[in-house]
């Protein structure tokens, strides 16, 4: 979506239209609910409102008229994206005694024509809740016990669905972030799309995207936090780091890797070895022959010795 959401350019003596947002073509709705005897189906209509209303709000889809029929074009022959979404969900209530719970789960596929253009999108999203209830409510009849399950099977799969795209529309907004809200993002403080602090600890791979847009979009002012992140004690904040200062060929990254990782951590170095001989340097080499000529383990000596072929090879004047 990069391409599509980012901004215009002009040429000397024309004007090019800036590129538009990826418009919200189909929201479909479907209740794979495979047995249902204790309250109404869900009712899908409302789910499907709720799902356009919530990604027509995060601005990063358009909605507009006139912008092209389904097949994505437009009265000037420009290409328009359309964007489709399919959204499956089941629910299931199970009661044991005075106690009941209700259980969602939600897949989500979005998918975009065409297929082929710049920032097309094609995600999968899948995702489960559940909520504990009373399953006896004391006077509570049999209709008023049935329309009180169908409510909260009906809330539940809205809860879900809607949480479902506010991680992916959190992740997805970082394409067109600020830095600053790429920084609060990575740091823990908020997410890129107004989230309240925190929320890159809570919305899953949110900080992860963020450090890889980093990377991405060449944000050099975050490189100490991610030399720090090196350090991370979650392994795939320490993975997005390191892809993140690769990208950015920031060799004092070698430093924090040669200093920190233990030599006996043969699952870290076989990561490091290669990101070393990528990120390259004489500390890079230097590392790389002592591990290749002193290490215990003779597979990781291996690895070292290639690396540092690969290495030599690629910094040959």
């Amino acid at each position: 979506m990069a391409a599509v959401l980012g901004g215009g350019a002009c040429k000397r003596g024309k004007v090019v239209a800036e590129p538009t947002r990826p418009r919200l073509g189909t929201v479909e709705v479907e209740d794979v609910t495979r047995e249902r005897t204790d309250g109404a189906p869900l009712v899908t209509g409302e789910i499907a409102t709720a799902v356009r209303k919530q990604l027509l709000a995060s601005g990063l889809f358009d909605a507009a008229a006139g912008m092209g029929g389904a097949d994505g074009m437009s009265n000037q022959t420009a290409t328009v994206m359309v964007v489709r979404v399919r959204v499956s969900v089941g629910v299931e209530l199970v009661e044991v005694g005075k106690k009941g719970v209700v259980r969602a789960g939600v897949r989500v596929k979005l998918d975009s024509r065409p297929s082929d253009a710049p920032g097309a999108l094609d995600e999968e999203l899948s995702a489960g809740g559940e909520q504990l209830y009373e399953a006896v409510a004391p006077g509570a009849r049999a209709k008023e016990r049935a329309d009180e399950r169908t409510r909260l099977a009906q809330q539940l799969a809205e809860r879900t669905v809607a949480d479902l795209l506010s991680g992916f529309l959190a992740r997805a907004h970082l394409r067109v972030a600020t830095p600053a809200e790429i920084h609060a993002a990575i740091s823990g403080q908020g997410g890129a799309g107004g989230e309240a602090p925190g929320a890159a600890a809570t919305i899953p791979g949110l900080r992860e995207e963020a450090i890889r847009m980093a990377g991405v979009r060449g944000l050099r002012s975050e490189v100490p936090v991610l030399l720090q992140l090196l350090q991370d004690e979650n392994e795939a904040v320490r993975d997005a780091a390191l892809g993140a200062l690769i990208v950015l060929r920031e060799r004092r990254a070698v430093a924090e890797l040669t200093r920190n990782r233990s030599l006996r951590d043969r699952h870290e170095m076989r990561k490091i070895l290669d990101a070393i001989a990528i990120l390259g340097g004489e500390e890079a080499r230097d590392y790389l022959s002592f591990v290749a000529e002193s290490h215990e383990d003779e597979e990781i000596r291996k690895l070292a010795n290639e690396a540092k072929t690969r290495l030599d090879r690629h910094q040959k004047p």
